[in-house]
């Protein structure tokens, strides 16, 4: 039986650990975190183009750092995600709906006496139920796809971004 005892190789990587900890700032730390989301923001751009009639999805998928979860130079959250506002507005409120599919929902020819809204909530149930895809309406997923597909890209994007951000910082420019 073979035994290694890995003590000092835990030893090394956590002195390299500490010394990259060490030579990164808060702004090299966004740079690394922000060049990882860039290759799934662009790659869920390009998917949601393939199927696009007005390119209002397209037009709102951006990288969004999420301050509450950051913390300075040990930690930057980034998020991909659609701009959805409300109905009606510039932004893609229906995002999800064309990531997931969804059920046609018919008006409803009652008008409700409590709300006087014509399409009732029974009807809405019943479609978010039948998530992921219908016959009526299959999902065109574009989010998932470009996750899928990028990880290893995003990876190597930020190595190589961290390795930049750690020469630029031991040159002192």
């Amino acid at each position: 039986m073979i035994r290694f005892d890995t003590t000092q190789l835990m030893a090394a990587v956590q002195q390299t650990v500490d010394q990259v900890a060490s030579a990164i700032d808060e702004d090299g730390l966004r740079a690394v975190g922000f060049s990882g989301a860039e290759p799934f923001r662009d790659e869920a751009k390009r998917n949601a183009r393939a199927r696009a009639k007005t390119y209002t999805i397209h037009d709102n998928i951006i990288v969004k750092r999420l301050e509450e979860e950051s913390d300075g130079a040990r930690r930057q959250v980034y998020l991909v995600t659609v701009r959805a506002g409300t109905y009606g507005g510039t932004d893609a409120f229906y995002w999800r709906f064309v990531e997931r599919g969804h059920k046609f929902v018919p008006r409803n020819k009652k008008v409700s006496k409590k709300t006087g809204k014509t399409t009732g909530w029974e009807a809405h149930r019943r479609a978010a139920e039948l998530e992921y895809g219908t016959a009526s309406a299959p999902a065109y997923p574009f989010m998932r796809p470009a996750y899928e597909s990028k990880k290893q890209v995003a990876v190597d994007a930020m190595t190589s971004t961290l390795t930049q951000q750690l020469a630029r910082n031991r040159t002192g420019s």
